[in-house]
């Protein structure tokens, strides 16, 4: 009954690749995807260190680099395929993790199960720096367990690559340090001395092998992040909410995985702990911004126990296959709220690709931009050769930030969406005193988020494109 469940495995694994490549024109690009597609076109074209990347992006510029070449290859269809296939590379290492720590059948229902998981899926979508770092986590994952499995260091060296790529991915991904070292001492006991040093020492020397020759700019990057934390106005409350709705269902079929883990109770305590640590630090930050992708790092961790858990469900021996019944029941319902997850998430911000194809179209090299939800067009403008680098697109707060900009009057195009870029009071009150924008375009769309009262709402986000009438185009 062995081969059957790793065929079963691989074909989640195929079935999800083509589900998620299917659905990839959900939305237009997401704010942080057009950020670092054209960050990644300006490093293919020799630029991305002189435009300063590295002094406020939280990793380098391997995704952007990455996202950039799937952009020419196919817009941002072409940056979310790459996305996808790294969402695979994840979901197999998971799968084979499981199968290690566990047993095949176990594979199985853990790789299902992170399948069907709509923040997991929602990611795999999603053109962000995010995904690369979740697949590089995961490799290193998997790799540790074939490390227990075989008994041979080769495996260490792969786990200890692995997550130095993730770190280069995104920097705070570094936190997942800590349970990958758990995971060893658990599972290696007398040689986990050595083999934590050697894991160290090798990622150690991947890491400053990068930092020392850009030091200048990445050590920059610490004090822009600790000067700029945006918090968008959100409550704790709606933190906590937004935590417990998304880590819910995995945290309970967690605990029964950790209940029936005879056996190996030190294994699945720590992989029960992985689900903690991102909503912690969200709770303890107060910072709402990435809660729906980094709890995918916990999920990634807790997947195998909730595979154990319906692994030993199916398995229950009652009258009318009541195991495998209820069994299936967990495994729809699981796979409904993940589509209710996933439409959420699709629409958590506006399809802003309509306008600034528009704007792209009428916009003359020269002009002087004035953006409030600026990269979305930015990417526009720059790929279609609009603008010559994208610092000439100004935003809010470039406009309060930086030194000189043109005066508020001054631009040839203003472009208001109303999102969570709008502009300030301030910034909207000097707006209302320059008589020379006349409205040209406008365009709507819908947008789901969480609100104060606790439930996900739908909300009209409005965008208009003013044009300075002070001269003849």
């Amino acid at each position: 009954m062995i081969r059957p469940y790793v065929r079963a495995r691989w074909a989640v694994v195929a079935l999800f690749g083509l589900g998620c490549a299917a659905t990839l024109t959900y939305n237009g690009p997401f704010f942080d995807e057009s950020i670092y597609i054209t960050a990644g076109l300006r490093t293919l074209e020799g630029q991305g260190l002189s435009d300063g990347y590295l002094t406020w992006f939280a990793g380098t510029l391997f995704w952007p680099a990455l996202a950039a070449i799937g952009w020419k290859l196919g817009g941002i269809l072409g940056t979310r395929a790459l996305a996808v296939v790294l969402g695979v590379v994840s979901l197999a290492a998971v799968g084979r993790a499981a199968a290690n720590l566990f047993d095949e059948k176990v594979g199985f229902w853990a790789t299902l199960i992170l399948a069907i998981n709509g923040p997991f899926v929602s990611l795999a979508r999603l053109g962000v720096y995010d995904g690369l770092a979740l697949a590089c986590v995961a490799v290193s994952f998997w790799a540790i367990t074939e490390m227990a499995r075989t008994d041979h260091r080769r495996w260490l060296v792969v786990a200890a690559i692995g997550w130095a790529a993730a770190v280069l991915a995104k920097y705070p991904v570094g936190l997942m340090v800590l349970p990958l070292l758990s995971l060893v001492v658990i599972l290696r006991s007398r040689r986990a001395p050595m083999d934590v040093t050697l894991f160290l020492f090798v990622a150690g020397a991947i890491g400053l092998s990068l930092y020392v020759p850009l030091r200048d700019q990445i050590g920059g990057f610490f004090t822009w992040r600790l000067e700029n934390r945006p918090g968008f106005g959100v409550p704790l409350k709606v933190i906590a909410y937004a935590l417990g709705y998304l880590s819910l269902a995995p945290a309970v079929l967690g605990v029964a995985g950790w209940v029936v883990a005879k056996g190996k109770r030190a294994v699945a305590t720590l992989l029960l702990a992985c689900l903690l640590i991102w909503p912690i630090y969200h709770l303890l930050a107060e910072d709402p911004v990435g809660t729906n992708k980094h709890v995918v790092f916990g999920f990634i961790f807790i997947a195998p126990l909730v595979g154990l858990a319906l692994s030993r469900l199916w398995d229950v021996r009652a009258p009318l296959s009541l195991g495998k019944i209820a069994t299936a029941v967990v495994a729809v319902s699981l796979g409904g709220l993940g589509l209710v997850q996933v439409g959420q998430a699709d629409r958590a911000w506006p399809d802003l690709s309509s306008p600034a194809h528009l704007l792209a179209g009428r916009v003359q090299p020269g002009d002087r931009l004035l953006i409030s939800e600026a990269w979305p067009f930015t990417l526009e403008l720059y790929a279609q050769g609009r603008i010559d680098t994208p610092w000439d697109v100004y935003d809010q707060y470039r406009l309060t930030d930086e030194d000189p900009a043109p005066g508020i009057c001054e631009y040839d195009w203003i472009v208001d969406t109303e999102g969570s870029y709008a502009w300030t009071e301030d910034t909207r009150a000097a707006l209302s005193g320059c008589p020379n924008y006349v409205p040209v375009a406008s365009h709507t769309s819908t947008v789901v988020n969480l609100g104060a009262d606790l439930s996900y709402v739908a909300y009209p986000v409005r965008t208009t494109i003013w044009q300075s009438t002070t001269e003849t185009r």
